[in-house]
């Protein structure tokens, strides 16, 4: 009886959140795009030489398969650059035309698995991008 309440229980609460979930997405009234392609970003040569990591916010709007603009709201100069150029190779699958902002994260890691050449790109689409690559540090 009780395992029956608490499944119950999970079940609602499941319920309840996804909910939510769909009543703030539809009173933010952003359309969220599916993206078809995109080129694979990359940690920006001259900003890992300098130790510069961080979060850049670019602002995109689609004219309902393609970027049309980009703006960056915010960041590092020499990860804007590359965040920007990026968004511009976004192709979605056919929408409403739509702006919503996107969150590019360039992690420098001291602890590394890998070439350090080829980064960890994890894309969480429309709204998020992480990539990470190992700290390189200054011969000395």
């Amino acid at each position: 009886m009780k395992s029956k309440l608490l499944w119950l229980a999970l079940m609602t609460l499941t319920a309840l959140s996804l909910t939510n979930r769909s009543l703030v997405a539809q009173q933010s009234g952003v359309a969220r795009p599916m993206v078809l392609s995109a080129q694979v970003p990359f940690y920006p040569p001259l900003a890992r030489v300098a130790n510069v990591d961080g979060t850049v916010h670019v602002k995109v709007t689609t004219d309902g398969h393609r970027v049309v603009s980009t703006q960056v709201e915010d960041g590092n100069k020499l990860l804007a650059a590359a965040a920007e150029e990026n968004a511009k190779t976004w192709q979605f699958r056919l929408h409403e035309s739509a702006t919503f902002t996107v969150t590019y994260t360039y992690k420098l890691l001291t602890k590394w698995k890998g070439d350090p050449d080829n980064p960890t790109v994890v894309l969480r689409f429309p709204t998020e991008v992480e990539v990470s690559t190992m700290h390189r540090q200054m011969p000395d």
